[in-house]
């Protein structure tokens, strides 16, 4: 889904450009009253970076590869979602050589702008919407799940559908018209499936996971107050 350097005309690099930088530093603006997330930040932005690793060649230059946008806004929250997102595909266009420098703007648009704010909205509306006058917070695993794997799918299914736009914009409209057409979409579309699939079941197994960590919590809490009550002062040094 990277955008190659000579795809683009200037105006299309330079709108995608200044949109790509304000929507990276409205993302910034808003984390700078939180709690810095460091190492999850760092965890997900070498997931994003394994699975982006995996490209496919789908018609002349452009390839299709997991995006992971919905699972960063998820796990991460969408602006810090995003921020990592831009410093992936950053990495990728100047050291690795995936995407174009020039259109990296594009590409934060694309999968980083579209992608993760498009998975977020979805995940939280499904959420919202069967909780209805409820709680989001009484919502079970399942449905998370559920929520999560619709939001990757989504997720990129619009970008790929600004993909497209954004290569018509660029003058590109000969390499999205056509055949072309014919082969990205029904790509896209099944790399949307399987990342729905593949982000539902990494929100699974983390869901399962807290599941697991709380209880052994709650028991350990459980024991130390057994041992005070028993008289054994050393459990509170």
């Amino acid at each position: 889904m990277h955008i190659p350097d000579g795809v683009l005309d200037p105006v299309a690099l330079t709108v995608t450009g200044v949109a790509a930088v304000g929507a990276v530093g409205a993302a910034g603006w808003s984390l700078r009253r939180g709690s810095p997330r460091v190492a999850s930040a760092l965890v997900g932005a070498g997931a994003v970076l394994a699975a982006h690793l995996v490209d496919v060649p789908v018609y002349g230059a452009h390839t299709a590869h997991l995006v992971g946008g919905a699972l960063l806004a998820i796990a991460l929250g969408p602006w810090l979602g995003l921020v990592v997102m831009a410093a992936v595909l950053a990495l990728e266009a100047l050291v690795l050589a995936d995407g174009g420098v020039l259109a990296l703007g594009a590409n934060v648009v694309v999968m980083g702008v579209v992608g993760v704010l498009v998975g977020w909205a979805v995940y939280r509306g499904v959420l919202r919407l069967v909780a209805g006058t409820g709680s989001v917070g009484s919502i079970s695993d399942a449905w998370r799940v559920g929520a999560a794997a619709l939001a990757a799918g989504a997720s990129v299914l619009a970008s790929s559908v600004v993909l497209v736009g954004v290569l018509a914009m660029g003058g590109a409209a000969v390499a999205v018209s056509g055949a072309a057409l014919e082969v990205l979409i029904p790509h896209h579309l099944l790399w949307a499936l399987l990342e729905g699939a593949l982000t539902g079941a990494v929100v699974a197994v983390g869901l399962a996971w807290r599941r697991s960590r709380a209880r052994a919590l709650a028991r350990a809490a459980v024991a130390r107050q057994v041992h005070v009550l028993d008289g054994d002062l050393d459990t509170l040094g």
